[in-house]
């Protein structure tokens, strides 16, 4: 399944919804719940939907921990198809875009190895002659811990950009474009006694490295949050290419969707690295899983969104 959508002139809306209905009418989908022991949910779009996020509550393992520290050990019989699931729903395969244009890429932060690799996929897309306007890394003042450097460490093609020890998601982000784009960064940070509403900007090439404050001063800053801040340098036709990791396609184009509104013509598609970049990191049976309770999650709110926008 490709993660792109073509909002039409006053008819965003009713696309977006078409597209929430696809994806949920996806016979992979339907595989997974009933091999984890679920029952194909009856009803509306909207009662489906709630009804599968009820029954994902079980593939939470996160617990609120951080995705590295996800156990991936897995006891299922069904592993194998159920990655052959995933990659029917786009979650473990990459695509190139459908276009050779877009006024803006958008990259997400992520886990430090995910973050690098994404754009290095889009520098990469780009040196294969992808032509984009303008480049945004919207990414966080996150901590970054040694474990998830001494994963970088391992990697000798992109080692170099952790040699200057970078303390957070927004250090990793801005040292990785420099790498990719050969061009120095110009770094603006606004401290606060609270750290979820600190922020920071990098200007790197034709790049731009955003770290958002949080909308929540309880909690630090999220991947919308850093969309909020940019969306306005969006036009209201231009297209958009967001580029992540191939198994958080869903979750991440429902947010891009809710983010950038449904109320002007525009393209919106999201695309992700070759997973194989990984090594098996984040990419095994329980990450699947996790990242579709989360896709249900992102698709929940758009249907919401929706229906309070339509009230």
């Amino acid at each position: 399944m490709r993660y792109r959508l073509q909002l039409p002139e006053g008819k965003g809306a009713e696309a977006v919804r078409g597209f929430v209905a696809e994806w949920i009418d996806q016979p992979a989908l339907r595989r997974i719940v009933e091999a984890e022991g679920g029952s194909w949910p009856k009803g509306s779009l909207e009662e489906k939907v709630e009804a599968l996020h009820d029954f994902s509550a079980r593939w939470d393992f996160r617990g609120g921990a951080e995705r590295l520290e996800i156990d991936p050990a897995s006891p299922r019989d069904h592993d194998q198809s159920l990655l052959t699931d995933a990659t029917e729903l786009g979650m473990t395969a990459a695509d190139r875009p459908a276009e050779v244009h877009y006024d803006h890429a958008l990259v997400l932060g992520g886990t430090a190895l995910a973050s690098i690799y994404r754009l290095r996929r889009l520098y990469e897309l780009r040196e294969e002659g992808l032509a984009v306007g303008r480049v945004a890394v919207l990414t966080a003042l996150r901590e970054i811990g040694e474990p998830e450097l001494r994963i970088v460490r391992e990697c000798p093609e992109i080692v170099a950009v952790v040699d200057r020890s970078p303390s957070t998601e927004f250090d990793v982000m801005t040292q990785a474009t420099e790498l990719f784009s050969g061009s120095s960064a110009a770094v603006e940070r606004t401290d606060n006694p609270n750290p979820n509403l600190a922020s920071a900007q990098a200007n790197v090439g034709d790049a731009l490295v955003l770290a958002a404050p949080s909308a929540d001063p309880d909690r630090r800053a999220n991947s919308r949050d850093n969309y909020d801040v940019y969306t306005s340098q969006i036009g209201p036709t231009d297209s958009v290419l967001v580029v992540t990791s191939s198994i958080y396609l869903p979750y991440q184009f429902f947010i891009a969707l809710q983010a950038l509104g449904w109320g002007q013509p525009r393209t919106v598609e999201a695309v992700g690295f070759p997973p194989e970049w990984m090594r098996g990191i984040l990419t095994g049976p329980q990450n699947v899983l996790q990242e579709i309770r989360s896709a249900l999650f992102g698709a929940r709110n758009t249907l919401r969104a929706l229906a309070t926008e339509a009230e």
